[in-house]
């Protein structure tokens, strides 16, 4: 009889309980070979020469030049990686698939990138952690902005972080996949390509389906780019690395941030109150403080922003501005980075009023806290500078005039290096 009524359930679709059983996910076949032990069409290779250098895309026919000789995209197509392969009048060449650090490092540019070592750190900080694709799961997406693509180095740092939420997608359709923000300034300089034109049903119909999986998936990276030139040659990076692997995980957009948010506003608004949808947004752009405001609104309670700037002036613009914004973020850490100690190396960025001690409005001020409760060592570099007290740590406290900015490493940390990263914590929620 058990057996008998396994059979009916089965035949009718009911689970144990008799309730229908949920629907499963769409079954697809990988879109892309996963097997990175075989040089296949289309792969850039690593030469490992005195100089390693990145080959252009493999393709029968085509060939790589060397100091002496020159090798045939025909014999590394179909080889394992690793092997060595012999040269046109020129010795063995051993050749692998490129690391991500390699990728990065060795790719045609337009700017410079966000090196390995920093984009790493800086998806460190974000803390990032999904969970694979379950069918029938309503959870919103986890959507990341990046502002200033550039190079697409740090694009890919984090679509490696998200790659494992979505699932597999479809294969996707042969022209390029950038959307141009709506009322941009376009760069007379710079060439546009058609936007997303198909030519004929069956680009369409991969255009269609492609569209369709986008909508369902589990992690998205929105990165945003004013210059046209930029954002293609970031598009091709990403799809060139690992045969596209990455290449579903992100949305390239050409425009100003401010209209990019501006108009994914009105379309999400269209269909629902919009609520604050993006788990972290990034700043990677001049004059990022003036942007803070912008994407305040749409960022997640407990939600991260980060800015990294080439100055640390720069981060000390930002603190001002989000201290005028009623502390609508908190400040998590500022870290600069750099190749002399790993993790980069923490710095204190603060508004401060300076209290002299020639200055008759202090002499009746009571000690504060901070100074009873202090390190002697810090008591004594606290007496030698004359007290500095914090403009942001008092809630309550009003902002002197005559604040100024505290930016100073942190003491016992020595390093070298360039660049700064600024994380905020989003602690209200939007208004």
């Amino acid at each position: 009889m058990a057996r008998l009524l396994r059979s009916l359930q089965r035949v009718l679709g009911l689970g144990a309980s008799g309730v229908p059983a949920a629907p499963a996910a769409v079954s697809r076949s990988r879109s892309i070979d996963t097997d990175f032990t075989i040089f296949r069409e289309g792969d850039r290779a690593v030469l490992h020469t005195k100089n390693p250098s990145l080959t252009k895309p493999l393709k029968h026919g085509g060939k790589t030049n060397l100091r002496r000789g020159h090798l045939e995209h025909s014999r590394i197509i179909g080889s394992r990686v690793w092997d060595a392969v012999q040269a046109h009048k020129g010795p063995d060449t051993r050749l692998s698939l490129p690391t991500l650090d390699e990728y990065v490092t060795l790719t045609p540019r337009y700017v410079t990138p966000i090196y390995p070592h920093d984009a790493n750190l800086i998806v460190s900080l974000l803390d990032i952690h999904v969970n694979p694709p379950v069918s029938g799961d309503k959870q919103p997406p986890l959507e990341i902005l990046e502002s200033g693509t550039g190079h697409g180095s740090l694009t890919l740092h984090l679509a490696r972080a998200l790659h494992a939420a979505n699932t597999i997608p479809p294969p996707r359709p042969s022209q390029s996949q950038i959307q141009y923000v709506s009322n941009r300034n376009r760069n007379p300089k710079e060439q546009e390509s058609p936007e997303r034109e198909h030519e004929g049903t069956a680009d369409a119909e991969a255009q269609r389906e492609w569209d369709a999986w986008r909508t369902e998936r589990g992690a998205v990276i929105h990165t945003v780019d004013v210059s046209s030139k930029f954002a293609k040659l970031a598009e091709q990076n990403v799809q060139g690395f690992r045969r596209g692997i990455y290449g579903g995980t992100v949305d390239f957009y050409v425009g100003a941030v401010e209209e990019w948010i501006n108009e994914q506003v009105a379309r999400r608004a269209a269909k629902r109150p919009v609520e604050p949808f993006l788990t972290c947004a990034i700043l990677d752009m001049p004059s990022a403080h003036e942007r803070i405001p912008l994407v305040k609104d749409i960022i997640k309670r407990d939600g991260r922003l980060v800015v990294f700037a080439p100055s640390i002036t720069q981060i000390g613009d930002c603190v001002r501005t989000i201290h005028e914004m009623d502390r609508a973020f908190v400040m998590e850490r500022v870290v600069e980075l750099g190749t002399g100690v790993s993790g980069g190396r923490n710095w204190d960025v603060r508004l401060a009023v300076k209290k002299s001690a020639s200055d008759p409005s202090t002499w009746n001020a009571t000690e504060s806290e901070e100074t009873r409760d202090a390190d002697p060592e810090e008591a004594s570099e606290a007496e030698d500078t004359n007290e500095i007290s914090s403009a942001m740590d008092a809630p309550s406290r009003a902002v002197d005039e005559n604040a100024v900015m505290v930016c100073r490493p942190k003491v016992g940390l020595r390093t070298l290096g360039g660049g700064f990263v600024g994380v905020w914590r989003r602690i209200e929620d939007s208004r």
